[in-house]
């Protein structure tokens, strides 16, 4: 009987320390990838690519394009007879497709959807609705104009940076960085950074690095893993670009 009672104290003890613990947060499993014409092509296929592994190996786990309409979009290759490359929406933003995770890539295309007002209004409108937000290259400056990065820590393409700080006034740009987190709003450095981050993500979100390092090797990519890595801010000296005071 002392036996049994002594099972029941710490049966007891047990379940109440595992009753005050907190739980877990739910992975992330919906994708979308914002696309707009004249997006570059890497930015939005080098993380798809990465996370396309994943889900294969991960239940739910599912990925979409999402745009104005669902009319073909062309990325930025182009040659004398048009652009060169297309993806076929899975959703328009006025159907607002319940997602967990907003990746928007960049480009010429990304400097276009800036100034589109629609583009913007959905994203400052699902923001709210997301688990995270991400951005590839130039892509930081849609976040920006949503209101996303003010006040918030933030990198983008290193050779368009003076464009991108210029972009967004009260952000707190980091001009030597792989990707930033901060908070659940992921911004990464130029075109093949996307990849990094999206391998960064996993690690970290998903708690996997052993996934992440999978998926790498079957892409035959080699990844950096450290976020100040950043050679290409010396190339283009961005350190001597001024914040904007506003």
């Amino acid at each position: 009987m002392q036996l049994l009672g002594t099972l029941v104290v710490v049966l007891t003890s047990a379940l109440a320390v595992s009753a005050g613990k907190p739980k877990p947060k739910p992975v992330p499993l919906k994708w979308g990838v914002l696309a707009f014409p004249r997006y570059v092509g890497l930015d939005a296929y080098g993380p798809l690519e990465l996370l396309n592994i994943v889900a294969f190996n991960t239940p739910n786990m599912t990925l979409s394009i999402i745009a104005e309409t669902m009319d073909f979009v062309p990325a930025h290759i182009t040659n004398s007879a048009g652009a060169l490359t297309w993806v076929k929406p899975t959703y328009t933003i006025d159907q607002n497709p319940e997602i967990d995770v907003l990746l928007i890539p960049g480009g010429e295309g990304a400097d276009i959807a800036y100034n589109n007002p629609r583009i913007i209004a959905y994203v400052k409108r699902t923001y709210p609705k997301l688990k995270y937000i991400a951005s590839v290259c130039t892509g930081a400056q849609i976040l920006a104009k949503a209101g996303i990065l003010k006040g918030k820590k933030a990198t983008s393409n290193k050779w368009a940076w003076a464009d991108m700080v210029a972009k967004g006034p009260g952000v707190k740009w980091q001009p030597c960085a792989r990707w930033v987190v901060d908070g659940n709003i992921w911004t990464s450095s130029g075109v093949a950074a996307g990849i990094d981050m999206a391998h960064a993500f996993v690690t970290n979100v998903y708690k996997n690095e052993t996934l992440a390092d999978t998926a790498a090797n079957i892409l035959e990519v080699e990844i950096h893993k450290d976020p100040h890595w950043d050679p290409f801010c010396v190339i283009w000296n961005t350190t001597a670009v001024p914040l904007p005071t506003r």
